[in-house]
């Protein structure tokens, strides 16, 4: 029984496995802290939007931040795929591109449309927490793979050519 190794000698796969790992860690630390003395205290994870008060003054469902932790699912799922499909280039290429759309889409939602939001709610400006850097790290991460995965195909294209 042969095992299908993972090409870790490529730079790309490094990337996409830091990448993976920076996706992941979102998940465990919050996004940002909305706090005030009178207002409250709300952290933001990628799951809730969490109270710190005892008899907090706003509440909201899971289903509220549903479309981060969507998004940032299906992200670190694309990317594990694309560790996986090393061979095929052209289709890894496709669907980094596509995570990057989506980390892309992740951090709009994030700065634009949950701090609106959520300061609308509370009243209170956030203070963006170590979360919120996760998502910017995974982006970079990404690019740098499709740039080394486009080097990668033009390297072999290039030696495919006649001479």
């Amino acid at each position: 029984m042969i095992n299908k190794p993972i090409m870790i000698q490529r730079i790309q796969t490094l990337f996409l496995v830091l990448a993976l790992i920076s996706g992941v860690l979102v998940f465990f630390f919050p996004l940002a802290n909305y706090y005030h003395e009178l207002y409250g205290n709300y952290k933001l994870f990628v799951t809730d939007l969490i109270s710190m008060d005892p008899d907090p003054k706003i509440t909201t469902s899971f289903w509220f931040t549903s479309p981060l932790w969507v998004i940032a699912g299906a992200s670190m799922i694309l990317t594990l795929i694309s560790v996986f499909l090393y061979k095929n280039r052209l289709t890894q290429l496709k669907l980094v591109a596509f995570t990057i759309l989506l980390n892309i889409s992740f951090v709009v939602l994030v700065f634009i449309m949950y701090s609106n939001k959520i300061t609308g709610l509370t009243q209170i400006e956030p203070s963006y927490q170590a979360g919120v850097f996760f998502p910017l790290i995974t982006l970079v991460f990404l690019i740098l793979a499709n740039r080394f995965i486009r080097k990668d195909e033009a390297l072999v294209k290039s030696a495919d050519r006649l001479r």
